[in-house]
């Protein structure tokens, strides 16, 4: 086990009981040192059993904003707070596997400090969920995921998740924000998350500015998904503008014309998702 300490930040916003269960399997593992819970304006009885699990460990301490920031800067603001030589991000409806996050911290220890590394991020069902492992984001790529032309095999898909699961780690091109660790010198270093993200392609962003970025197919975390009270409408439309923002942020002058062509496509393919999934919920 690698004797590191390590700092566990989640963001939570109207979570619901799944949160508790997050909480639990965090504290579980001894090797995790905290874990910083950012409270973006969850409800007041599920704040009431967040505070008694903090009052019966120390290793939980509670950060408040009463209001949502976003998941970015969430995630700072634990950062900041944090003390553990290592970050690990996790989404407030996963459940990390004991073991987990020692994995993780040797699969970067003697790798530069901008180096990350993801977990292998499972369903309810046991698959694996699209996110934990993705090639290079590109314009054609997402336009093809988005629009279904990947299915025709038109294009590669953003995702890698249907590939076979490596015997040890392997490099990737970004990994899920929903589980992942990085060294507390290198998040300072790259500026932690951009903040202009609200929610969605932040971890696509910092994993370009990151490097190497590892995918760790032994270190397990199950992830519930869907639990938040927004709407899917609402998480549709910052996802599709968090895309612009990103194909412009790293776009050159052909790209960004691109970019302005191909964005009524992306965000149509987009939200007509977003309002299929609001209908049927």
């Amino acid at each position: 086990m690698t004797a590191v300490s390590i700092s566990a930040v989640m963001v939570s916003w109207r979570t619901g009981p799944a949160l508790l269960d997050a909480i639990e399997a965090v504290l579980a593992d001894t090797a995790i040192t905290e874990l910083i819970l950012i409270d973006h304006e969850n409800p007041a009885d599920l704040r009431r059993q967040v505070e008694t699990l903090a009052a019966g460990n120390s290793r939980l301490k509670i950060v408040r904003t009463d209001e949502n920031l976003g998941f970015g800067r969430g995630c700072n603001l634990g950062a900041a707070k944090a003390s553990g030589d290592q970050l690990l991000f996790l989404n407030p409806d996963t459940r990390i596997e004991a073991g987990t996050a020692s994995r993780l911290a040797d699969v970067l220890s003697g790798q530069p400090v901008t180096a990350l590394a993801g977990a292998r991020i499972l369903g309810s069902g046991g698959a694996e969920q699209s996110g934990s492992r993705r090639r290079e984001l590109t314009l054609w790529r997402a336009l093809a995921t988005f629009t279904g032309l990947s299915r025709l095999g038109l294009a590669q898909s953003f995702g890698m998740e249907s590939e076979p699961v490596p015997a040890e780690p392997q490099e990737v091109a970004a990994v899920s924000g929903a589980a992942f660790m990085m060294s507390r010198q290198g998040f300072e270093t790259l500026g932690g998350f951009d903040e202009t993200y609200f929610l969605h392609v932040e971890d696509i962003d910092l994993c370009r500015r990151a490097g190497p970025v590892f995918f760790v197919p032994d270190a397990i975390v199950h992830h519930i998904g869907g639990t938040s009270e927004a709407s899917p409408l609402a998480v549709e439309w910052h996802k599709a503008k968090s895309f612009f923002r990103y194909f412009w942020k790293f776009g050159s002058l052909p790209g960004r014309l691109a970019l302005l062509l191909a964005a009524p496509l992306m965000f149509a393919a987009i939200l007509l998702r977003g309002l299929w999934r609001q209908i049927t919920r």
